[in-house]
Protein backbone atom coordinates (compact mmCIF):
# COMPACT_ATOMS: atom_id res chain seq x y z
CA UNK A 1 0.00 0.00 0.00
CA UNK A 2 3.01 2.16 1.07
CA UNK A 3 4.67 1.48 -2.26
CA UNK A 4 1.24 2.53 -4.26
CA UNK A 5 0.82 5.46 -2.51
CA UNK A 6 4.48 7.20 -3.38
CA UNK A 7 4.51 5.66 -6.90
CA UNK A 8 0.80 7.85 -7.19
CA UNK A 9 2.36 10.63 -5.58
CA UNK A 10 5.65 10.55 -7.41
CA UNK A 11 3.63 10.05 -10.93
CA UNK A 12 1.28 13.23 -9.97
CA UNK A 13 4.84 15.49 -9.33
CA UNK A 14 6.20 14.83 -12.68
CA UNK A 15 2.89 15.88 -14.36
CA UNK A 16 2.69 19.29 -12.72
CA UNK A 17 2.56 22.25 -14.54
CA UNK A 18 0.42 25.73 -14.84
CA UNK A 19 -0.70 28.17 -17.51
CA UNK A 20 1.19 31.28 -17.61
CA UNK A 21 0.84 34.69 -20.27
CA UNK A 22 3.17 37.20 -21.09
CA UNK A 23 1.70 40.30 -18.80
CA UNK A 24 -0.84 38.40 -17.39
CA UNK A 25 -2.49 39.27 -14.16
CA UNK A 26 -3.65 36.37 -11.97
CA UNK A 27 -7.03 38.54 -12.29
CA UNK A 28 -6.75 37.69 -15.79
CA UNK A 29 -6.13 34.10 -15.51
CA UNK A 30 -8.60 33.63 -12.89
CA UNK A 31 -11.17 35.57 -15.56
CA UNK A 32 -10.24 32.90 -18.46
CA UNK A 33 -10.19 30.27 -16.78
CA UNK A 34 -13.54 31.19 -15.72
CA UNK A 35 -14.89 31.99 -18.98
CA UNK A 36 -13.33 28.72 -20.08
CA UNK A 37 -14.82 26.56 -17.91
CA UNK A 38 -18.31 27.62 -18.26
CA UNK A 39 -18.15 27.50 -22.14
CA UNK A 40 -16.91 23.88 -21.84
CA UNK A 41 -18.36 22.33 -18.90
CA UNK A 42 -21.57 24.23 -18.76
CA UNK A 43 -24.80 21.51 -18.80
CA UNK A 44 -22.35 18.56 -17.55
CA UNK A 45 -23.77 15.98 -15.06
CA UNK A 46 -20.07 16.68 -12.98
CA UNK A 47 -18.28 14.24 -15.02
CA UNK A 48 -15.73 15.34 -17.21
CA UNK A 49 -14.30 13.35 -20.04
CA UNK A 50 -10.62 13.78 -21.66
CA UNK A 51 -12.53 15.89 -24.86
CA UNK A 52 -13.61 18.21 -22.70
CA UNK A 53 -10.48 19.01 -20.66
CA UNK A 54 -8.98 18.90 -24.65
CA UNK A 55 -10.96 21.61 -25.18
CA UNK A 56 -10.61 23.51 -22.29
CA UNK A 57 -6.71 23.87 -22.71
CA UNK A 58 -7.58 24.89 -26.89
CA UNK A 59 -9.83 27.70 -24.95
CA UNK A 60 -6.40 28.61 -22.47
CA UNK A 61 -4.52 28.29 -25.28
CA UNK A 62 -6.63 31.14 -27.42
CA UNK A 63 -6.66 33.24 -24.86
CA UNK A 64 -3.00 33.58 -24.99
CA UNK A 65 -2.69 30.95 -22.08
CA UNK A 66 0.72 28.55 -22.73
CA UNK A 67 1.29 25.11 -20.39
CA UNK A 68 4.62 25.53 -18.79
CA UNK A 69 6.45 22.53 -16.42
CA UNK A 70 6.65 23.67 -12.80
Amino acid sequence: MKYAICLALGLAGCASWHWERPGASEGDYRQDEKLCKLGVYSGTDGAVTQAQVRVMHACMEGRGWRKVAN
